[in-house]
């Protein structure tokens, strides 16, 4: 069964929610009333269009058969922000757009149509329909000043994504009071990224009971050491469990509520 079959026939029963990881750093989140939220989703290879950058891992799901009603974008960088899926992805679904500043005007200049683009401000939340999408702190540095993490609620389920960012312990407290149960992190270790072992004091601060990596296998240029992350987990984090997920898996996770 191919990705985008699985997407749509997935069993999902009351108070879960399945996860599918799409590769790099995107992610499919499927609710038990068939609401979709695509976080990041790298599907085409405008990498090596516009920087060079070969992937490495296949495309598993096309541009034209995602069809997510919320799409969020962390920053502008190809491997987060598709500068040859998105629009192709307007074109073809009714999904709402959601991304800071750069991104923001990207979509516009892209053609998006205002009313179906939403600027994420770091703290502000945006509300629909049951869904709560937070921005939180990232920080990417010089590479992408406006780059935000996210906090994802979906019924009873609390997703935090990391984004890109280094490890600032100090600026990630407001998620920590969140109280997330899953952390998806960029533990590539390289442009700026969290390492293995920055990864798991992250998870650890931020009280998750599941870490899923993520950010890596795609690009050689990115590395990334999953034996490192699973062992700085275990020593650092020992209450939370490591995921490892391959490109394509469905994760389905039931709240305890």
């Amino acid at each position: 069964m191919n990705l985008q079959n699985k997407i749509e026939n997935v069993e999902i029963s009351k108070n879960e929610i399945a996860i599918f990881w799409l590769g790099q750093a995107g992610f499919l989140i499927k609710d038990e009333f068939g609401r979709m939220v695509a976080v990041d989703p790298y599907l085409t290879d405008c990498g090596y269009r516009m920087k060079g950058f070969k992937r490495l891992s296949p495309k598993l799901l096309s541009p034209e058969s995602l069809h997510a009603d919320y799409y969020i974008t962390t920053h502008l960088h190809f491997d987060h922000f598709d500068f040859d899926a998105i629009p192709i992805i307007a074109k073809n679904s009714n999904a709402k757009f959601y991304g800071p500043i750069t991104c923001y005007n990207e979509m516009l200049k892209i053609g998006i149509d205002i009313s179906r683009v939403n600027l994420l401000e770091e703290g502000t939340a945006i509300e629909d329909e049951g869904i709560k999408i937070l921005p939180v702190y990232a920080d990417h540095g010089d590479l992408a000043p406006d780059a935000v993490g996210i906090f994802l609620e979906m019924g009873s389920h609390k997703i935090y994504f990391s984004g890109d960012t280094a490890y600032r312990p100090e600026k990630v407290k407001n998620v920590a009071i969140l109280k997330p149960d899953i952390a998806i992190l960029s533990v590539n270790g390289a442009f700026g990224n969290l390492n293995g072992e920055e990864g798991a004091k992250l998870a650890h601060l931020v009280g998750a009971k599941i870490a899923i990596p993520c950010h890596l296998w795609t690009f050689r240029e990115h590395g990334g050491d999953l034996s490192g992350f699973e062992k700085y987990m275990e020593e650092i984090a020992p209450n939370c469990k490591p995921y490892f997920m391959y490109q394509g898996e469905c994760l389905i996770l039931k709240s305890e509520v």
